[in-house]
């Protein structure tokens, strides 16, 4: 890597950690349907299709071979999300303020004629779950709070350097490398799972963050001018988060008699988390001349990296806590146990002029989130996408704008793999919103 290159890659992961600053949504979904509006429009099935910097970089390196000139894309994903939350038929809450905006920018350039070059900010995959749910009594002793904010975030961010290369005969060949910022919050009434704590209850304040570095390898084929297929894989992506868990057990303490004592406390966090490796494949047919199908299948690995949550807590300052945990520090285990995914992709562009482009797109993805561990906070539930589009382009510039809508899925849960009977025997509701719009400037 050349010289100039490293602060460029250090700047824009500082770049990452400000965009994390922007309130995020998506509730229903962790991986984004796309990133950029053009690829949004068809429903992310722009593997065999990745025409734009944002595209190239994000689904396809081996397209960064085709890139012509020197492209800047700027843009962003809006999305709103609506949820509720329920136990035995009766109603306990719903999500509130989940809308946010996710900003995206890509640079592409050809430096010979069988090699392009290529950089991408974007946030790859988020998810934040912001409920408003009255606790209801558990744990030890029925313990209960009066907080009602049930809240959980993840977001990654990744700053990428990628190469294509002309191979010949219809082949390229392509790469990404990628520093990946991510962000963990979770802000709810909270039951301990698997420690000399296991079944009492706390309010948790817990924030992590920190980095990893994962990859792509890509490859295109292009039979002619009407048929292409494109091949992508991304390796699994390991976090090592830090931060600080705050908040208050007086409620339990008080519930199992224990009166009149200070149950704030402090800890020093470590999160382990990961994101999984996925092998994505897909075609595009020109059916004539202005009308082309396109068709994706992804393979996420999520039974490796969504196993389960290891929170490692550290130098406490609760006395009382301290004391009945037996130490300064606690270890806990959450399970999540998702199950690996097959997500399926069918777009269609038709040219309406030689500059304006209408686009639709169908998404299915059934859930990973298995009902033994589904909670309102882990609800990546959504399974239906529909999608379309609009694009406007001349030589120099491109506008192009999207909207997916998150069918409505309500999904039941067991709750069989968590202590404590709060989320027993629960059903979870959420729908979402998405618009992107995406700027693109070409110099020849």
């Amino acid at each position: 890597m050349k010289r100039s290159v490293i602060p460029l890659f250090a700047l824009s992961l500082k770049t990452a950690v400000f965009f994390s600053g922007l309130q995020t949504a998506g509730a229903a979904g962790l991986d984004r349907n796309g990133t950029g509006a053009a690829s949004m429009g068809v429903g992310g099935a722009s593997m065999a299709w990745s025409h734009d910097s944002l595209t190239r970089m994000t689904q396809n390196a081996a397209t960064l071979a085709d890139a012509t000139g020197t492209e800047f894309q700027l843009g962003g994903a809006m999305a709103y999300a609506q949820g509720e939350f329920s136990q035995r038929g009766g109603k306990l809450g719903s999500l509130v303020n989940t809308w946010g905006v996710l900003p995206d920018l890509a640079m592409t350039t050809r430096i010979s004629d069988a090699v392009g070059l290529g950089f991408s900010l974007t946030a790859d995959s988020t998810r934040l779950a912001n409920w408003n749910i009255a606790d209801t009594p558990g744990a030890l002793a029925g313990a209960q709070y009066s907080q009602t904010q049930h809240r959980s975030e993840i977001l990654n961010v990744r700053a990428a350097l990628g190469v294509g290369v002309d191979l010949g005969g219809g082949f390229s060949l392509g790469a990404t490398v990628g520093g990946v910022y991510t962000r963990n919050e979770l802000q709810t009434p909270y039951i301990f799972q698997s420690n000399g704590l296991a079944g009492a209850k706390t309010f948790l304040d817990l924030q992590t963050q920190g980095f990893g570095v994962n990859g792509d390898v890509a490859l295109q084929w292009k039979a002619n001018n009407r048929f292409s297929m494109g091949l992508s894989y991304r390796t699994p992506t390991s976090f090592q988060t830090t931060g600080s868990a705050k908040g208050d057990i007086g409620a339990q303490l008080a519930a199992l008699g224990v009166l009149g004592v200070d149950g704030t406390y402090r800890y020093d966090a470590k999160v382990k988390t990961a994101l999984p490796q996925r092998l994505s494949a897909g075609f595009a047919a020109s059916l004539t001349e202005r009308w082309r199908m396109l068709g994706q299948v992804d393979w996420v690995n999520w039974s490796a990296a969504y196993k389960h949550l290891d929170v490692k807590l550290s130098n406490g300052t609760n006395g009382v806590v301290n004391g009945v945990a037996g130490s300064t520090g606690i270890t806990d285990r959450i399970a999540l146990n998702w199950k690996d995914q097959y997500v399926f992709r069918l777009g269609s562009e038709l040219d309406v002029t030689d500059k304006f482009t209408m686009r639709l797109g169908y998404v299915y993805g059934k859930s990973p989130v298995p009902t033994d561990t589904l909670l309102p906070t882990t609800a990546a539930i959504s399974e239906h996408t529909l999608a379309c589009g609009l694009g406007w382009h001349t030589e120099s510039i491109r506008v192009d704008l999207a909207y997916q809508y998150d069918l409505p899925i309500t999904r039941s849960a067991s709750g069989s793999s968590i202590t404590g009977p709060e989320y027993k025997d629960t059903k979870v509701s959420v729908q979402a919103h998405w618009v992107g719009l995406t700027l693109g400037f070409k110099i020849k």
